[in-house]
């Protein structure tokens, strides 16, 4: 993989904006277009905030990990953190078609998976480890 750039952030609402601005200004000096920009942007936010929200059962810090990196055709981002265990991608029933059919609690994992071309999943050392992929279109 080609320009890995990483992010630490803690668990807090606060760090959600600057994260997007990072994640859009690394994707672009990876050289994606606008729409994976934005791809990109609405994938880490919606999963970062899951984390935040969701994953953690103490109010104390802890710190998330995004990776952005290139790897030819694609973009590879990976999130990990020190959450309790959650595999989104595991979540039973497929994907609605549209956000107005999604649960209002589901909307965040349908607009990672239909926002990324790929992901995948896995538990590592105490660790979620969520990777998304994103075809570079020009």
């Amino acid at each position: 993989m080609v320009g890995g750039q990483v992010r630490r952030i803690a668990n807090r609402i606060s760090e959600l904006r600057p994260l997007s601005a990072w994640a859009v200004e690394s994707a672009k000096g990876l050289g994606a277009s606008v729409d994976t920009c934005h791809e990109v942007d609405l994938c880490v936010t919606e999963a970062v905030t899951n984390v935040m929200r969701h994953g953690y059962l103490d109010d104390g810090r802890h710190e998330i990990e995004v990776e952005l990196a290139r790897d030819g055709d694609r973009l590879v981002m990976r999130i990990e953190d020190d959450a309790r265990p959650f595999d989104p991608l595991g979540v039973p029933g497929s994907p609605p078609t549209s956000l107005e059919d999604a649960k209002p609690s589901g909307r965040g994992i349908t607009l990672m998976r239909t926002g990324a071309d790929s992901a995948s999943y896995e538990r590592r050392n105490g660790h979620n480890v969520l990777v998304l992929t994103f075809v570079v279109r020009r």
